[in-house]
């Protein structure tokens, strides 16, 4: 099985890498570069790693497939018209994610058709981190508040 590395950052690159053995030991490789026009502040990986969600500062999720590259989907992360998206969760299931936005909401995605099934708010600073649980009958949150 291969070893793949994926990043993203402020500076508006995701970077594809895959790990080969050479004779001093193990070295990524870039396969490929995507640039974007936003600023990306967090990704997860679909259940078969096929995929990789990208949470952006225009509020869109972005999908890149791992192997080329390639960018196969992109909605709304948010319902708001204002805010960034902070943070993207894929569910173990990899039937929808969730995003928080700097709006303090939480937007709950269908992975394949990008519709939003479930908007909420609750918490009165952002969210800084948030996790559904192996079972994908609860997503935790965690913030400031």
């Amino acid at each position: 099985r291969d070893i793949q590395m994926i990043s993203c950052g402020a500076d508006k690159s995701i970077y594809f890498r895959s790990a080969q053995q050479a004779s001093d030991g193990l070295h990524f490789v870039r396969t490929h570069h995507v640039a974007e026009k936003t600023t990306l502040y967090d990704m997860d990986i679909d259940i078969t790693q096929k995929y990789v969600a990208v949470a952006c500062q225009d509020r869109n999720v972005r999908v890149y497939n791992t192997m080329n590259g390639k960018q196969k989907k992109c909605y709304k992360g948010s319902q708001g018209d204002e805010g960034s998206l902070l943070k993207v969760h894929v569910d173990p299931s990899g039937t929808f994610l969730a995003t928080s936005c700097s709006d303090k909401s939480i937007s709950v995605i269908d992975f394949y058709s990008g519709e939003c099934v479930a908007k909420m708010f609750g918490h009165s600073e952002i969210v800084t981190g948030m996790k559904f649980t192996y079972d994908c009958r609860h997503l935790i949150t965690v913030s400031g508040d």
